[in-house]
């Protein structure tokens, strides 16, 4: 997914306009000392909060330019990868941006020892997210962590349980809730134009080809496989299980249900504004066109019922049409018109049977400076995609994948976030975690 367009959002985004105005003029940060004796204190209002990235290959490299491209409010001083290949190319980005390079760290654990961190900011495999983020608070530190924010359903309510008890500002990583663009379509949905709006769907259209099949082999040169696999079970090193296609492995991510597709479901729950579980799900679909070793669907049609609404996902892998010139994106459906969202954002309206052009608009935004403001001001409600919401959204997605697997309608109880009179399912909503890397039941 392409990173949003900062420069402009600058220029387009009151919120952070007014973010700004709050903040000393540029250039007015001060380093934090380098022997200060109390190297776990937090970091003052005028200076700059220190940041380590964890898994720095993918979106994580995002996060090293978002944080980077923010000079005078953070700076990326430490980075931890299990590889240290792909490390080396990021110390030198650093190097050369910062004039210093950054430490580096291999294991997390490591790297949470070090008192003169701010903020971690977790871009891992799916099945890392959730034990480095409450690892993390509990070592001191607040965090922004990556969709989906969880690998399984108790993991998500866990890091909320966490990010309130330790009092850490936590951010998920649905970059979405940044947009303007976005923003203003939620709220011309809010205003009542689109009549009663009666279903939500939530489209991802996105190539997704085989991977082929690959034996299993020795772990690469610099490589810290024991670390990589950390709660999920042991398994012989197959580099069709490790970059980027170990999303297509239950062990480890969750599919592009959880993938590309979190970020519509985030949008479709946010536009219905839904705070809390369905009552129900069903899904269906396959990994067709053709036999590789991923185990995920690339075909999938999810359906959650409200007493009010429904809210309907789709995932796409193969070759297809788009709804509504629409292929990632969400489309809300009211009695009196449609609001597409045709991009990370922009959006635009059909009212009537002939889908008459109404309001449209677009406009970006900078998810790494909302989550900044939040941690100076030490307030959880400034965020525009809390640990909450993460939770929510991630739920979702994990609750499609598991009617899936499962091939059956499941009720659900919202209130306890668990199945109604279900143990088979009620089993999926965890996993068992491979020790030392587990995920506590209570933080």
């Amino acid at each position: 997914m392409r990173p949003l367009d900062r420069r402009s959002f600058l220029h387009n985004t009151a919120a952070l306009a007014g973010a700004i105005a709050a903040m000393p003029p540029s250039g007015a940060r001060a380093e934090r000392p380098e022997d200060a004796p109390d190297g776990g204190k937090p970091a003052g209002p005028n200076e700059v909060l220190r940041v380590a990235v964890v898994g720095v290959r993918g979106r994580g490299n995002d996060h090293i330019q978002g944080f980077t491209h923010l000079k005078d409010e953070a700076r990326v001083t430490a980075i931890c990868d299990i590889d240290e290949n792909v490390a080396a190319s990021r110390k030198k980005y650093l190097e050369e941006q910062n004039g210093s390079a950054p430490k580096y760290y291999q294991d997390i654990r490591k790297l949470l020892e070090d008192k003169d961190i701010d903020i971690i900011s977790v871009a891992t495999t799916n099945h890392w997210h959730a034990l480095a983020t409450i690892w993390a608070v509990q070592a001191g530190k607040d965090v922004y962590v990556e969709k989906p924010v969880s690998h399984n359903v108790t993991e998500g309510r866990r890091m909320v349980e966490a990010a309130r008890k330790y009092k850490k500002i936590v951010q998920t990583g649905t970059q979405c809730r940044s947009s303007k663009g976005l923003r203003d379509a939620v709220e011309f949905i809010r205003s009542g134009k689109l009549g009663q709006v009666y279903m939500a769907k939530g489209l991802c259209y996105k190539p997704r080809g085989s991977i082929g099949h690959k034996p299993d082999g020795p772990v690469p040169a610099g490589v810290d496989y024991n670390v990589w696999l950390g709660p999920a079970p042991e398994r012989p090193f197959n580099a069709n299980r490790f970059h980027y296609n170990w999303h297509w492995f239950w062990d480890y991510g969750n599919g592009d249900l959880g993938n590309q597709g979190i970020h519509q479901m985030d949008l479709a729950r946010w536009g219905l504004g839904k705070q809390e579980f369905p009552k129900s799900v069903l899904a269906s679909g396959g990994r067709f066109g053709y036999k590789d070793d991923g185990e995920t669907p690339n075909t999938l049609s999810v359906s959650f019922e409200f007493d009010d609404c429904e809210l309907q996902f789709e995932v796409r892998g193969l070759p297809t049409n788009d709804e509504l010139k629409v292929k990632v994106g969400d489309i809300f459906y009211g009695t009196e018109g449609i609001l597409a969202m045709t991009s990370y954002e922009s959006w635009q309206v059909y009212f009537g049977d002939k889908l008459e052009k109404g309001p449209s608009g677009r406009g970006g935004g900078d998810h790494y400076l909302n989550f900044l403001k939040a941690v100076r001001a030490r307030d959880h409600k400034i965020l525009n995609a809390d640990i909450e919401q993460g939770h929510l959204s991630s739920a979702y997605c994990h609750l499609g994948n598991i009617a899936y697997r499962l091939g059956r309608k499941l009720h659900i109880n919202p209130s306890t976030e668990s199945f109604v009179s279900d143990p088979e399912a009620d089993a999926m909503l965890t996993r068992e975690y491979r020790k030392p890397f587990v995920v506590p039941e209570k933080v």
